[in-house]
């Protein structure tokens, strides 16, 4: 089972199944999903995919102290490179500029 995972204030990841017709079979993948968090959405007058999760899926929360060990630093480090990260994004929106979310080892 694929735990799909939220990160507050910033966005949520998830992989949903699509069932896609190949050749006589019909093939059920795992779609990678990315939907900003609401915060930004709202802020910026941006469209939200209300239809993104099925009503019964629950996004695993964001596991700050996990990343912290992993990564040799503190909590307050992890949490505040995820606001650093939210704060430049939401600048960059606000100026209309484009943005591109790169996310290595995800997936």
């Amino acid at each position: 089972l694929l735990q799909g995972v939220r990160i507050p204030t910033l966005s949520s990841f998830d992989a949903l199944p699509k069932r896609i017709q190949v050749g006589d079979e019909i093939v059920t993948i795992q779609r990678p999903t990315f939907r900003l968090a609401r915060n930004l959405t709202v802020v910026h007058n941006l469209m939200d995919d209300k239809d993104y999760l099925p009503s019964n899926k629950e996004l695993e929360p964001f596991k700050y102290a996990q990343v912290a060990a992993a990564a040799s630093v503190s909590r307050r480090k992890v949490e505040s490179c995820i606001q650093g990260t939210t704060s430049l994004l939401s600048y960059c929106l606000g100026k209309g500029e484009n943005v591109a979310l790169i996310l290595k080892d995800i997936g």
